[in-house]
C-alpha cells in the first residue's frame, strides 16, 4: 500500500502543477488523485501506517504486537490526513469551505503530532518517526496553503 500512496501523492502533486498552469483537465486529476489519496487515508490508514499488507488486513495475526494506542494513533492520523487531502483538493479548485477544511486537518494533523512524539518518547519504533514525518510534510504543505492567495489557482 506504500506503493499506492506514493503514486496518489505524486499523481496529487502533477495535478498541482497542472493546475498552476491552467492546463485544460487539470481539475480532473487533482480531484481524481486527491479523492483517492483522501480514501486511502481515510479507511485504510491504521493498515497503511502499521504495515499491514491489503490482502492480511482481516487476519487477526497481522495485529500481533500492534497495541491499542498504535491503532487508535494510526486512525486518527488517517483521519486527520483525508480532511488535509481534501482540504488540498478544495483550495486548487477554488471550492467554498476549503480553509476551513484545511485549519481542521491542521489542528487535528498537530493534535496527532503531538501524540506520536509522546507515543515515539515511550517507545523508539519506526511506526511513530513515520508517523511524525507524515505529519510535518503535510502541516507545512498546510502552513503554505493558508499562506498563498486564494485565487492563485483559478483560470485567468
Amino acid at each position: 500500500m506504500k506503493k499506492l500512496e506514493i503514486i496518489l501523492i505524486a499523481g496529487a502533486v502533477i495535478g498541482l502543477l497542472l493546475a498552476l498552469l491552467n492546463v485544460p483537465l487539470s481539475s480532473l486529476i487533482v480531484s481524481l488523485f486527491c479523492v483517492a489519496l483522501g480514501i486511502l487515508y481515510f479507511y485504510l490508514g491504521f493498515a497503511l501506517f502499521n504495515g499491514i499488507p491489503l490482502r492480511r488486513i482481516f487476519d487477526p495475526e497481522s495485529y500481533k504486537g500492534i497495541g491499542s494506542w498504535r491503532i487508535a494513533t494510526a486512525v486518527g492520523t488517517g483521519i486527520a490526513l483525508s480532511i488535509l487531502t481534501i482540504g488540498f483538493m478544495f483550495a486548487v479548485l477554488s471550492y467554498p469551505m476549503a480553509n476551513t477544511l484545511l485549519i481542521a486537518g491542521l489542528v487535528s494533523t498537530a493534535v496527532i503530532f503531538i501524540l506520536a512524539i509522546a507515543g515515539s518518547a515511550r517507545e523508539k519504533n519506526i511506526f511513530y518517526r513515520d508517523i511524525i514525518i507524515r505529519c510535518v510534510v503535510f502541516l507545512a504543505i498546510t502552513i503554505l496553503f493558508l499562506c498563498i492567495p486564494e485565487n492563485i489557482f483559478e483560470k485567468l
